[in-house]
């Protein structure tokens, strides 16, 4: 075995297992005595929990995302409510953080002050580390391929089985998964010089397979159709391949990933001649970071370009979708390990100017979730738990907006003019603004003297001058989600 890649049961080094037991010692105590769930988290949450195994399957479309964190959350939603479900769910998205992290720490064998600075990094610690959301799923398998694809594992099965898996994370896995196949053909072919006979072997045989059935699956799983595919369509690009948008994605995958806390956020300031030109420069660095490897360096390029492709012509996305990027970067840090065993002083430069942004966005983002909420969502719903009996209905104007208040309430809320429970929301569905003599008409319906209405934001006096406020969440929060409770009385 390449000295480069530790064995899973070599003795670990007991300084480094001081340093990962520190980290993970701070990220649980950030994760769970600081962070507050939002729209985002809840949403996963609570389409696993309330719909079937079918009925899930035939949602995800909607979604846009594939299977894996579903079907994942969903086996958390079985077990007996002993606790709440935030801490649930926020148990079910640290255990494959933790996992990824030893990944990092032990069996990537980078040097510990790098692991210690990816750690601390805006996207490992707090975007994929924090928020719970199924990129974490896109990081472990990704970190597992990078290793098998180092040394093939004991059981031939494990790799088509990690790419398949790979496939059903996020359209950002799947990419992945294509790379990690180059990986291994472009391996074959530097070896033997035969472009025809590129799947010789068994072992690749089977990771195209597993590659293969997992495209089908994610195709299957998220390409929209039936009546809402036009609906859909609105979540993605409206005009592919423009100069703005082939700008926006270069410097948001390029300069916002690499250098993310040097340049202000894309999607927020939009692009700038300085923010290109820093693209320009990072990319070059990339290049120049994997030239000596011809073979990782093509491999991380296809990658690049792949991406890019995407992001240009479907689903431009923000930061949580462009650090992908450096997510991959880092699998090919541990691919060059593994090949070269170790790194040059410009290579250490280069990887030095990526992490000072990093960690000071990351630092930024840790202060302002210490002093302020990361939502209202817990204060609202803590607030309905508390105040507001089960009898009394409580009407949610924007359902989009409602789901975590929902989560956090433990009820569903009503939603008119259907008058039905719900408790997830569809994305791009229509915000309906009943009138106030529907609002009285759906109370008398109830039996109810009243009901109460939750909106995120104040409501017009004159469209509904009989609403009274009772309370209001509306102090500064990360993710600017407040919400208010309004009480409308019968009077007939």
């Amino acid at each position: 075995m390449n000295p480069a890649t530790p064995s899973p049961t070599q003795k670990l080094p007991l300084y480094k297992v001081i340093a990962f037991v520190l980290c993970v010692l701070a990220y649980l105590l950030v994760k769970f005595f600081y962070h507050e769930l939002w729209k985002d988290e809840w949403q996963a949450w609570l389409v696993a929990r309330d719909l079937g195994w079918s009925q899930l399957f035939g949602f995800l479309y909607y979604e846009g995302h594939p299977a894996l964190w579903y079907l994942y959350l969903k086996c958390w939603t079985l077990l007996p409510a002993a606790t709440d479900e935030a801490t649930i769910l926020q148990i079910a998205h640290a255990l494959p953080a933790l996992a990824f992290y030893y990944l990092l720490f032990f069996r990537f064998r980078l040097p510990l002050l790098l692991c210690i600075g990816l750690f601390g990094s805006y996207l490992f610690f707090f975007e994929y580390g924090l928020i719970n959301r199924g990129y974490i799923w896109v990081m472990l398998l990704a970190g597992f391929t990078t290793l098998m694809v180092q040394q093939p594992p004991k059981y031939p099965i494990a790799l088509p089985l990690t790419l398949f898996a790979l496939c059903q994370t996020e359209v950002y896995g799947l990419i992945m998964a294509g790379a990690f196949m180059l990986y291994l053909l472009l391996g074959d072919y530097l070896k033997h010089r035969q472009l025809g006979k590129l799947f010789r072997t068994k072992h690749l045989q089977s990771a195209a397979l597993g590659l293969g059935l997992g495209l089908l699956v994610f195709v299957a799983t998220v390409y929209p159709r039936g009546s809402s595919e036009e609906e859909l369509s609105r979540a993605y690009l409206d005009q592919p391949f423009s100069a703005a948008v082939a700008a926006k994605a270069f410097q948001g995958s390029l300069a916002n990933t690499y250098c993310l806390g040097l340049l202000p956020d894309t999607n927020i300031e939009g692009t700038s001649a300085f923010g290109l030109l820093l693209s320009l420069l990072v990319l070059a660095a990339l290049c120049w970071f994997f030239w000596a490897d011809k073979r990782l360096l093509l491999t991380f390029l296809a990658f690049t370009l792949v991406l890019y492709l995407f992001l240009i012509s479907i689903y431009t996305g923000g930061v949580r979708q462009w650090g992908m990027a450096f997510v991959f970067f880092v699998c090919c840090l541990s691919l060059w390990m593994d090949r070269q065993g170790g790194f040059k002083p410009f290579q250490y430069a280069i990887l030095g100017l990526f992490l000072v942004g990093q960690l000071w966005h990351c630092g930024r983002a840790l202060l302002k979730e210490y002093r302020h909420p990361f939502s209202n969502a817990i204060y609202a719903g803590e607030f309905i738990k508390e105040k507001v009996p089960a009898t009394v209905p409580i009407v949610a104007i924007n359902k989009f907006e409602a789901a975590p208040v929902s989560g956090y309430a433990g009820r569903p809320f009503y939603e008119l003019p259907d008058g039905k429970p719900f408790t997830y929301f569809k994305w791009l569905e229509k915000v309906y603004l009943p009138p106030e003599a529907e609002l009285a008409l759906f109370a008398k319906y109830k039996k109810t003297k009243g009901l109460i209405v939750l909106t995120h934001q104040p409501v017009d006096p004159k469209r509904y001058p009989n609403l009274r406020l009772w309370e209001q969440f509306d102090r500064y929060s990360f993710k600017n989600e407040s919400y208010y409770l309004y009480v409308l009385e019968r009077n007939d």
